[in-house]
């Protein structure tokens, strides 16, 4: 049911897409005068999506990536945001211990094997893995990381992480960083791949809803990056992606989309015992992607375009992969009772009051593919 809320929104979207300026201020203004963001949680939600909407009237101005938002609205780096979001925010940490429980269990009981990480990060993920396999007893002797990233201080950070890691659990371990977005990585580059150490496993936590928009002879970038890994021939794919429509919904859908997404995301978060500052700065994270998917007036310069599992596995199926088995057992210890598992056929949906809201997919090669 709508609110009088949600109507001022919707008719807001409704104005700036006809290019109907007075009348979009308008609907702001009397949305803003029943707002009380200092003492109604629910409130603090609509001013992010009003100032979303105010900055589509702005017009096309060069958008900013938000991991970069913080060059220029003076608040904390993304890259910052992002590690108080899986200090504190069950829904990611509930992610990564269920894609972890995935790729341990594709490279469990080899001597060797190489991880291809696509979106690596500073390795907070893969270092949490190391350590799980550390403790399953399950270790290879030799491990080959293949960090892809377009950020060369984060492959920094991530190799200092990993290797020191690796030290404590023992492990003899290589590390390969790769600084690009993995839709620019040479052809040369996964040709070489080719011959890495076998078994292979890839993952993709919250890193392919980047690839940049685009199509050409070869199909769209997403569907090419997906068709290149799996020439590689990997044993196992896993990716973490929030389970949403933002890349091919039309904007006033966009906006539903986004509305329902966040709002329970923020719902979450108002739920954790975690100071204020720090569920602050958590909305503020998702406040920039929000910013992102309703604000930007140019579709081609759009950054987070997230896609539902149903999406992913269309695109996993055209690469030639098929749902891995046993997801239906991926029962991470220790998770928070806020959120819930819901898994069938290779997708363990992450659930807050019954909405899947990230989705942990687990892909194996076709039989014959």
């Amino acid at each position: 049911m709508r609110t009088p809320k949600d109507e001022l929104l919707l008719e807001a979207m409704d104005h700036v897409l006809s290019a109907r300026t007075l009348a979009t201020v308008e609907a702001l203004a009397r949305l803003y005068r029943m707002l009380d963001v200092e003492r109604v949680a629910e409130d603090e939600n609509y001013a992010v999506f009003a100032t979303a909407l105010s900055r589509r009237l702005e017009g096309p101005t060069g958008a900013l990536h938000p991991y970069r938002a913080s060059d220029v609205d003076g608040g904390a780096p993304q890259i910052d945001l992002f590690r108080k979001l899986m200090k504190h925010l069950p829904l990611a940490s509930a992610a990564d211990a269920v894609a972890n429980t995935l790729l341990a269990g594709f490279l469990r009981g080899h001597a060797e094997a190489t991880l291809l990480d696509v979106g690596i990060g500073q390795g907070r993920q893969e270092c949490n893995l190391l350590r799980a396999l550390a403790a399953a007893g399950a270790l290879p002797r030799h491990l080959t990381v293949v960090g892809v990233d377009p950020s060369g201080d984060s492959l920094c950070e991530a190799r200092q992480a990993l290797m020191a890691v690796a030290r404590e659990v023992g492990l003899s371990l290589g590390f390969e960083a790769v600084e690009s977005p993995v839709e620019d990585v040479a052809p040369a580059t996964w040709a070489r791949w080719r011959g890495v150490r076998r078994p292979l496993v890839v993952n993709a936590a919250f890193a392919l809803h980047h690839v940049a928009e685009g199509a050409s002879r070869e199909g769209e970038a997403r569907d090419r990056v997906l068709g290149r890994i799996a020439s590689l021939e990997p044993v196992g794919v896993v990716l973490c992606e929030p389970n949403v429509d933002h890349h091919r919904a039309p904007a006033r859908e966009r906006l539903a989309n986004a509305w329902h997404h966040f709002s329970r995301v923020f719902q979450l978060l108002d739920t954790l015992e975690v100071p204020g500052d720090e569920r602050r700065a958590m909305k503020r994270f998702f406040g920039r992607e929000v910013d992102d998917i309703v604000g930007t007036v140019n579709e081609a310069e759009r950054c987070e375009r997230h896609e539902t599992a149903t999406s992913w596995w269309e695109r996993l199926e055209r690469a030639g992969f098929t749902p891995g088995g046993g997801v239906e057992v991926v029962r991470p210890p220790g998770m928070h009772p806020a959120v819930g598992l819901r898994a069938e056929g290779g997708t363990v949906g992450i659930t807050f009051r019954d909405d899947v809201l990230v989705a942990v997919l687990a892909a194996v090669p076709k039989e014959g593919a």
